[in-house]
């Protein structure tokens, strides 16, 4: 089965990306006539064209980021080979597996709808379908009629375009305005490696990092690039930074405690006045403080930020990332946390449910240039398995078409000899005795 993998880098912003997916095209069946010595009159022996592959994705938890996407946006799967004589079937095409990193939401371009929300490890979805391979001459074979003519063609690959957007799953998401050392914390928190620097806005994508509790507890952290004031009205890196942490059971609020504009506690209000602003369920996570860099500011100042975050019913955590103080103190207070908050829900997955037609089950519809289509998944078929340069295959989707009253339906509205007609999404033109293709 082929694969992609995606590689990860911190270098540009890329969680949504639509790409273009396109399934394997069925193998066409073969019509063919067992020709051996000694054999005469041999009976058809075309086989069936191999179904096309899929293109299937899976989530794992190796990658983070939807980077790969940025170089390579078009995905295809292998046709089906055609049959052949001797009662011999095409192979099926080759599978294309690409993986995505964990809290991807896939919807279709076309539809609106939200195919998958992979948020679990392994979990797969199929996004394109191989086309069915056509039926070689030999499966026609009847008492009536030996010696078939005809076979079908492959049923052609679907294609789509969908929307991939990542929201980042972890169990405690880090806040913060730029430089207040998230990424510096998270790098002590685990073994994870962001890009640090004296600068705003260090981090450009999302950092996962995995920390364990002295019992050998495991809880994930998420380095959400820095907050702006108006982030949730798109300021700065803007509001799309504010998704990935809906995913997170808990929220940690990190302030600079060596910041005098804002202050620790003016900085801790503006940041949780942005995020109930995008919304108020985010606003509403359990959540804790952590107050950083406290190793370059004096002792008195320590305890007045502390004691006027107290007055407000807060407990902050006073550390310094940088020394390594404190650093126990976060992993016990957000792992205690998540243990006690709610799993966050899942997309939508969107689901429309249809009666399962039946064969002779087909609409009509008139075109936007005014011509009368008719279209049906049975009718639809027929006609792309359809090989019209074979007669006695044109005459079989003729009487097919008849059966299940095709032309009666289109000359019920309106339609009449000469005119063309869509019928399975190719032109025909309507005719007194038969409907011949144009």
């Amino acid at each position: 089965m082929g694969s992609v993998s995606i590689r990860d880098s911190a270098d540009r912003i890329l969680d949504e990306v639509i790409v273009r997916v396109t399934s394997g095209h069925g193998g066409n069946g073969a019509m063919s006539f067992r020709r051996e010595k000694y054999v005469e009159k041999g009976g058809p022996d075309g086989g069936d064209g191999g179904r096309g592959g899929d293109v299937i994705f899976v989530a794992t938890s190796r990658y983070s980021s939807l980077q790969f996407f940025a170089k390579k946006r078009t995905f295809k799967a292998q046709a089906g080979e055609p049959g052949a004589g001797r009662n011999k079937h095409g192979s099926d095409g080759q599978d294309v597996t690409v993986y995505l990193p964990l809290g991807t939401v896939l919807t279709d371009i076309a539809s609106d709808e939200v195919l998958a929300d992979l948020v679990d490890e392994s979990e797969t979805v199929t996004v394109a379908r191989g086309g069915s391979g056509g039926r070689g001459n030999a499966a026609f074979a009847t008492s009536v009629d030996r010696a078939p003519r005809y076979s079908e063609e492959g049923i052609p690959a679907q294609e789509r375009r969908i929307r991939l957007r990542l929201k980042i799953l972890a169990d405690v998401g880090m806040v913060g305005f730029p430089n207040a050392g998230k990424s510096t914390l998270l790098s002590k928190l685990s073994a994870a490696h962001p890009k640090i620097a004296a600068y705003p806005f260090t981090t450009l994508s999302p950092n996962l990092g995995v920390a364990f509790s002295p019992d050998g507890e495991r809880v994930t952290f998420a380095d959400i690039p820095g907050l702006v004031e108006g982030a949730a009205d798109g300021r700065g890196l803007g509001n799309k930074f504010l998704a990935h942490i809906e995913r997170s059971r808990v929220l940690l609020f990190l302030v600079d405690g060596s910041s005098s504009d804002p202050d620790p506690v003016q900085a801790y209000h503006l940041l949780y006045r942005e995020l109930e602003q995008y919304s108020e369920q985010l606003a509403g996570k359990p959540r804790f403080i952590v107050v950083n860099k406290i190793d370059v500011i004096s002792a008195q100042k320590r305890t007045g930020i502390r004691t006027r975050f107290v007055h407000q019913g807060i407990e902050p955590l006073m550390i310094s990332a940088l020394e390594n103080g404190g650093i126990d103190a976060v992993i016990e207070r957000g792992l205690a946390l998540v243990q006690s908050a709610p799993v966050p829900p899942r997309e939508q997955v969107t689901r429309v449910y249809k009666l399962k037609p039946s064969d002779e089950t087909f609409g009509i519809s008139r075109l936007p240039d005014g011509m009368l289509s008719a279209s049906g998944r049975y009718l639809d078929r027929i006609v792309h398995t359809t090989d019209f340069e074979k007669p006695f295959q044109a005459t079989l989707l003729d009487q097919r078409m008849r059966k299940i009253g095709v032309e009666k339906a289109l000359r019920k509205k309106g339609a009449h000899d000469g005119q063309s007609v869509m019928i399975g999404g190719r032109v025909f033109t309507l005719g007194e005795e038969t409907t011949t293709k144009r």
